[in-house]
C-alpha cells in the first residue's frame, strides 16, 4: 500500500474499533507506537561537540555528559557493527558506546577510568573507553586529535 492508502487502511481500522467498542485492542499499538515516537525525537538529538576544554557526548534524554579533554589520552578509528546495537551500550567493564549509527566510530581512550552513566541517574560504570558515532568522523577526529596536541 502507498502512503494514502495506508492512512485509509488505518483510519478504517481505527473506525471500525471505535464501532465495536474494541478500544482495549489498539491501546497497546498506540502506547508503542507513542513511546517510538517519543524515543525516535529524543535519539534524534543526539551529538559529539568538541569545546574549549570539555568534550560534550549527548544521546537525548539517555546521555548527556561533560567530559574534560584533560581526562582523553587519546582517540583512534574502529568499527561498530549492529550486532553490537545502538543507544548507550557497554559490557559493564570498561567501555561504554554511544552510538547512533554503524560503521566507522570514534574509540576515546582515557588516561584513567572516569565514572560515566549507563542509565542515566541510575546505574554507572567506571569507563576506561567511550565509544562515539560523530556526524563527521574525519573533521571530528582531527579536532579532537589537534585539541589533545594543543
Amino acid at each position: 500500500m502507498l502512503t494514502g492508502g495506508g492512512l485509509a487502511a488505518g483510519a478504517l481500522g481505527v473506525g471500525r474499533a471505535i464501532a465495536r467498542r474494541a478500544l482495549g485492542a489498539l491501546a497497546m499499538p498506540l502506547a508503542v507506537g507513542s513511546g517510538l515516537v517519543w524515543l525516535g525525537r529524543n535519539l534524534g538529538e543526539s551529538f559529539v561537540e568538541i569545546g574549549d576544554d570539555t568534550l560534550r557526548v549527548r544521546m537525548g534524554a539517555l546521555f548527556d555528559e561533560e567530559i574534560p579533554l584533560s581526562d582523553v589520552a587519546r582517540v583512534k578509528e574502529t568499527e561498530w557493527s549492529l550486532l553490537g546495537g545502538l543507544g548507550v551500550r557497554t559490557n559493564f567493564q570498561s567501555w561504554i558506546a554511544v552510538v547512533s549509527r554503524t560503521g566507522p566510530v570514534a574509540d576515546i581512550s582515557f588516561w584513567r577510568p572516569i565514572r560515566l552513566p549507563v542509565l542515566r541517574h541510575i546505574y554507572s560504570i567506571r569507563a576506561q573507553r567511550l565509544i562515539v558515532s560523530p556526524e563527521d568522523l574525519d573533521t571530528f577526529m582531527a579536532d579532537l586529535q589537534g585539541a589533545l596536541h594543543a
